[in-house]
């Protein structure tokens, strides 16, 4: 599956794209917040106001009223990560979480303290999903992070459901008019 669609039910899905899918989760946000409160948990330090308050403009007039109901937090290592979930409650608001293993990659943290971080971190995401929908992005990792593999594969079979997004491939080249091609 590949796209979201709402009202999103109370379960943990977890978006694998490039960029850690930021578009869809700009404009998730947006739609989110036209309804209510959100809370957005920014792993990779990827949430810029600036697109949200484009996209929320889109639909509706209220921009400051909406943006209001956007709750940012930021973890810049593995640790926050944990600890931010942690004392995340358990309530009915929809929970976004922005490029999750970002912080896991961290070559000064061992593959299995990493491991032991992210299940304490997909336990807390589970626990919030059985009250408001939980919505967590990836990115694929690099060919350098390779190694990390594990934690992906966590995150994923730790979804109630995937979406997966590939880059589009770039189209063939046209084809080059016929009086350019004389000229060869």
């Amino acid at each position: 599956m590949n796209t979201l669609s709402f009202p999103l039910s109370n379960q943990l899905v977890v978006v694998m794209a490039p960029h850690a899918a930021m578009p869809m989760m700009v404009e998730m946000s947006a739609r989110l917040a036209l309804n209510g409160s959100v809370r957005v948990l920014d792993g990779g330090n990827r949430f810029n106001v600036y697109p949200v308050a484009q996209a929320v403009r889109r639909l509706t007039p209220r921009l400051e009223e909406t943006l209001s109901h956007i709750t940012l937090s930021r973890a810049f290592t593995c640790y926050q990560v944990v600890a931010l979930l942690e004392q995340t409650p358990s309530r009915a608001v929809p929970t976004l979480v922005l490029d999750i293993l970002s912080t896991f990659l961290d070559e000064s943290v061992t593959l299995e303290e990493s491991m032991r971080l992210l299940k304490v971190c997909i336990d807390h995401l589970t626990r919030l999903s059985r009250s408001a929908p939980v919505v967590v992005s990836a990115k694929p990792l690099l060919t350098l992070s390779a190694g990390r593999a594990p934690l992906v594969d966590a995150l994923l079979e730790s979804a109630s459901r995937t979406v997966v997004l590939e880059t589009p491939r770039p189209l063939p080249p046209a084809a080059l008019p016929l009086w350019e091609q004389a000229a060869d």
